[in-house]
């Protein structure tokens, strides 16, 4: 179901930025296994960010990680590199029926030991696992102001007034990253100024920055009122100035330390 931010939520004033980079609950950046990236970007990221800012835990330790695998292993045929996906709208009924054990009691020294085939074996991990378990996902329409203005009030404060945000999930199609322009705020920061049109990869937005820019239409100037795409509207097509952090699952290597904006 779609999440709608209520007019009395609306009234919170918000920061010009929002950025979960440095809090305890975003586990550290990791490289996917296979091809298991919306159960990265969704349990591995969100999943296990989310159940440390409920519990008040570090997500720096096995016993408080969520891994990728165990959800993923339950839908992608056994198969790995030149196998399965599987969509993290799947892996989001697994953890409402099943829950999702920690990383500890998957075993292994990181989340995607034993690959594509591992299952997880003992009733008491199982059991245990059935006390990290998710009662709701939402979706939230990011397509117009409205949309994106709750988005930023969720990664500001879980849209209950909390002091810490949430983090939520998109796939796009990925592509190549540039940097922001000299002389604007975070210059030199990797961006995303475009996806591909086929939605294949998974990733999880970390926060919010009103203040970066990339100029689209080369005229000289940053603008967010000014129909740069020549549709005959002015709307969020047209912004040149905002954007949304993220983390991919692609390691320490890619953009920021694992880190961009788009």
């Amino acid at each position: 179901s779609e999440l709608k931010m209520s007019s009395q939520k609306n009234k919170i004033e918000l920061p010009y930025k929002t950025d979960h980079s440095d809090k305890p609950f975003l586990r550290p950046i990791f490289e996917q296994n296979g091809a298991s990236c919306g159960q990265a970007a969704s349990v591995a990221y969100n999943f296990t960010y989310e159940m440390d800012r409920a519990r008040n835990l570090p997500a720096d330790t096995s016993i408080n990680q969520y891994p990728s695998h165990f959800t993923w292993n339950f839908m992608n045929w056994g198969y790995s590199l030149f196998g399965i996906g599987v969509s993290y709208f799947h892996s989001f009924e697994i953890l409402k029926k099943c829950g999702c054990p920690n990383v500890y009691d998957y075993g292994g020294l990181w989340m995607g030991d034993g690959d594509e085939k591992r299952w997880m074996t003992s009733y008491d991990k199982y059991y245990n696992a059935m006390h990290n378990r998710i009662n709701g996902v939402y979706s939230i329409d990011v397509s117009n102001e409205e949309g994106i203005n709750t988005l930023k009030h969720w990664l500001h404060n879980h849209l209950d007034g909390s002091e810490e945000g949430g983090v939520a999930n998109f796939y796009a199609g990925i592509n190549i990253y540039y940097f922001l322009p000299q002389g604007t705020p975070e210059e030199g920061m990797p961006v995303i100024k475009e996806w591909y049109h086929r939605a294949t990869h998974a990733m999880t937005i970390i926060g919010y920055n009103d203040s970066i820019r990339m100029d689209y239409n080369g005229d000289g100037q940053f603008t967010n009122d000014i129909d740069i795409n020549d549709d005959g509207i002015i709307d969020v097509k047209d912004w040149e100035i905002g954007g949304l952090k993220f983390v991919n699952s692609y390691g320490l290597e890619w953009g920021d330390n694992g880190k961009c904006y788009m």
